[in-house]
């Protein structure tokens, strides 16, 4: 089962629907960018601090997993030089039109987060990626990725799921339900029956996975992360987050020098 693949094709359909991160930024927004106050999010509701991206201000940025026409123009706006890489052509046309649109300049490439070989080590100042790691199984693949591509002092700022989301019966959860079905961590490919499987791809939908903390944090720190920035966020789905206030998490790493441990 080619799960890259099928994530493509799902959020090509995302897009075409008008998912919320397929949503092209307002003018407004735009304009507030290029004066200096870029609303980036890379969580459901809550924008990045200004003083996590003010660094990256003039200088070339990733903006991983970052299709949607939100946070590619608003960081070419911002006056970086922007390139950015997703799985999907429908979200990368989003932000083609975004750019046309405001008269911006990106580079935009359709690929997966996992392998980013087509960029040489120590291309970028700072990396963002939108909640979008709960798509990829290996997140260790992404993390060592980063870790090469960025310049030493670089800036990895990424949102994620917390795992304790996906314990959840989602049919029951879609009507405000909330009953605990799942043990973690959990995969589409393997939590499921492989008709419930089959299914969910038949109606266009993502496969997705959750990442224990240790994956997360210990994999920031095991490719030559260091953590310097947390906050987190909400789904702006009541049910949830009357239960959990930590359900999406942001956090701002820096590439270390290895040898100043």
């Amino acid at each position: 089962m080619d799960c890259a693949d099928i994530n493509a094709k799902a959020w090509d359909g995302e897009a075409e629907n008008g998912n919320a991160w397929a949503r092209i930024v307002s003018e407004e927004e735009i304009g507030k960018a290029r004066n200096g106050e870029p609303a980036i999010r890379v969580t459901i509701d809550k924008n990045v601090p200004l003083s996590w991206i003010e660094p990256l201000r003039g200088k070339h940025v990733l903006s991983l997993g970052g299709g949607g026409g939100q946070q590619t123009p608003l960081l070419a706006a911002y006056g970086c030089d922007t390139e950015c890489v997703d799985i999907s052509g429908g979200m990368l046309e989003r932000d083609r039109i975004a750019l046309e649109r405001y008269g911006l300049k990106a580079k935009l490439h359709q690929i997966g987060m996992t392998d980013l070989s087509i960029f040489g080590d120590e291309s970028f100042d700072g990396i963002i990626n939108p909640v979008s790691m709960n798509f990829v199984n290996d997140i260790q693949a992404v993390f060592r990725e980063a870790g090469r591509i960025l310049k030493k002092g670089g800036i990895f700022i990424f949102g994620i799921a917390n795992p304790a989301l996906y314990i959840f019966d989602d049919r029951l959860l879609a009507k405000g339900k909330m009953k605990i079905k799942y043990t973690l961590p959990f995969s589409d490919e393997i939590s499921l029956s492989r008709k419930e499987l089959e299914k969910r791809i038949s109606k266009g939908d993502t496969v997705e996975y959750s990442h224990t903390l240790e994956t997360i944090l210990g994999g920031l720190t095991d490719n030559g992360f260091a953590i310097t920035g947390f906050f987190s966020d909400g789904t702006s789905f009541e049910p949830i987050d009357s239960f959990l206030h930590d359900c999406y998490l942001a956090i701002r790493a820096i590439r270390i020098d290895d040898s100043s441990i």
